[in-house]
């Protein structure tokens, strides 16, 4: 009877676990072929359940599993928007990957808020810090993810804008929702470790995002 019990219980537990994979990547394809935001919250909580099972069936299927990474940002952008665009730009941080820096950067590495930008003109960055600089928004560069964690913290910034690879968004996003952060994402327009490419125009426009009030 117990066999029997527990037999039923790992069956139910199977059928749930497939209902929710195949849920959540109905809602995935949903929204990036409509660019509509439904059930939010739900299709967070399951790609939080689910993450790596997820993203290693799309893998197994040759899909590229930043599919799910790319969803959970474009929805935590739109679930913070309010509360983002509430805060003042002199509240506000961004933060950068170092892989978008020049493989010849002059610039050293500070062990309290990351690497500063010595406006060399061989990357965009020195271009994004002028542009902070005149909206008053602090700009940061972070050699890694804990590391930007604790540029969160130390700064005390009430809004933050990240950029990265949409699988560090994914992490970081969360991360700092759980700080009590609102962020918005920008993804990287070239991937790899070194020499990305950014969408300089996108950062500064999430960047100064005001309230249409």
């Amino acid at each position: 009877m117990v066999v029997e019990t527990l037999g039923k219980v790992v069956v139910l537990a199977a059928i749930a676990f497939v209902v929710l994979l195949v849920l959540a990547l109905f809602f995935c394809f949903f929204i990036i072929r409509t660019k509509r935001i439904i059930f939010p919250n739900l299709v967070l909580f399951i790609i939080s359940l689910l993450y790596e099972p997820l993203r290693r069936l799309l893998s197994f299927f040759r899909i590229d599993p930043t599919l799910i990474d790319r969803v959970s940002v474009e929805i935590r952008n739109t679930i913070n928007y309010h509360e983002f665009v509430a805060t003042d730009l002199e509240e506000r941080v961004l933060l950068l990957p170092q892989c978008i820096r020049s493989t010849d950067c002059p610039a050293k590495l500070n062990p309290v808020d990351g690497i500063h930008c010595m406006d060399c003109g061989k990357c965009g960055i020195a271009e994004l810090n002028a542009n902070c600089k005149e909206l008053g928004v602090r700009m940061y560069i972070s050699p890694g993810g804990t590391f930007t964690g604790r540029i969160l913290m130390n700064s005390r910034a009430k809004a933050a804008v990240g950029v990265a690879c949409y699988p560090n968004l994914h992490e970081g996003m969360l991360n700092a929702k759980l700080m009590g952060t609102p962020t918005q994402g920008v993804p990287l327009t070239t991937y790899g470790c070194v020499n990305t490419t950014v969408d300089i125009e996108e950062i500064l426009n999430k960047c100064k995002m005001k309230t249409s009030k």
